[in-house]
């Protein structure tokens, strides 16, 4: 009887069965999506990602714009609203300068402002994890402004030029990445405070018009590679893709980004005249080259 009742049903079993497995497969699938999620952010501070928690005092202070030397300047902390309008008027005119930049990010809108009047100048970006120091030995700038959540006690610190900051770095016509520094792009956000503010038509119509703007921008910035420019888009608001070397060999214009690498990760490479890193040799060069290690929990 049994063997009947299977052989009437099997087809329904093999369906059922089936179906089953595909729905297991996808939740086992997004548990390790979020898994990998966690891991990859693990020990960067929350309000990296949400700019509403407010624990430390870059994130309340806004960006700091110092000189050090002559032509040497930085510009650190979160990027806040109007902190284009309070930046800009200090930004000299007359002469190339140099600026050290360590954000993780902020204001969309001010981030891209600073961007577009930096490239109206002489400007060379730099995002270095060594110190600057004067004739006497004296620290004019200390790298590490975000706080690593294992190591509080011992005074060190991620160097990262994330978000907003990234189009801030591309504003520079010459930009060095120097050591092991986390240049971090992801696509905008909207604050939650606008979501409930305003309709779904009227959220989606600026979400459209905001990616719009954003690529435009970007290729007044010099990027010149389509699929370069869909990365600021389509990387998850709630994530973030760290540049990292490993994949200078299958998307090679990743390399564009910066024009100078000083042992980035072990990586050495100068494209300083380069829109489009493409040729054998280019590929020769970025496949020889020492792999970065992993650092816990920026991937």
């Amino acid at each position: 009887m049994f063997k009947q009742f299977f052989e009437e049903t099997k087809w329904l079993l093999i369906i059922v069965t089936t179906v089953i497995i595909i729905l297991l497969g996808n939740v086992a699938y997004f548990v390790w999506e979020d898994g990998k999620l966690a891991r990859e952010n693990e020990g960067i501070p929350e309000w990296l990602w949400n700019p509403e928690v407010r624990e430390l005092d870059v994130v309340l202070k806004g960006l700091e714009f110092k000189q050090l030397k002559e032509n040497l300047y930085s510009l650190t902390g979160t990027v806040r609203q109007d902190d284009c309008e309070k930046i800009v008027p200090l930004l000299p005119i007359d002469k190339p300068f140099s600026v050290i930049l360590e954000s993780p990010g902020g204001s969309l809108f001010d981030g891209g402002c600073i961007a577009a009047h930096f490239k109206l100048r002489d400007v060379i970006t730099v995002v270095r994890d060594t110190p600057v120091l004067d004739e006497d030995g004296n620290i004019l700038y200390q790298p590490g402004l975000i706080p690593m959540a294992d190591k509080n006690d011992e005074g060190e610190g991620y160097t990262i030029c994330a978000s907003s900051c990234s189009l801030i770095f591309l504003g520079g016509d010459l930009r060095y990445l120097i050591g092991n520094v986390f240049l971090g792009i992801h696509a905008p956000h909207t604050p939650e405070e606008v979501i409930n503010t305003i309709g779904k038509r009227a959220l989606e119509s600026d979400a459209y018009r905001t990616a719009a703007s954003l690529q435009l921008l970007l290729e007044k910035l010099g990027v010149t590679d389509p699929n370069l420019r869909l990365l600021f888009i389509q990387v998850p608001a709630a994530s973030m893709y760290w540049l990292t070397p490993r994949d200078f060999e299958s998307q090679p214009t990743l390399i564009t980004l910066a024009t100078h690498y000083k042992n980035f990760w072990g990586f050495n490479f100068e494209n300083e005249f380069m829109d489009v890193i493409d040729s054998n040799e280019d590929r020769k060069i970025i496949m020889e080259s020492e792999p970065p290690p992993t650092k816990p929990g920026l991937k």
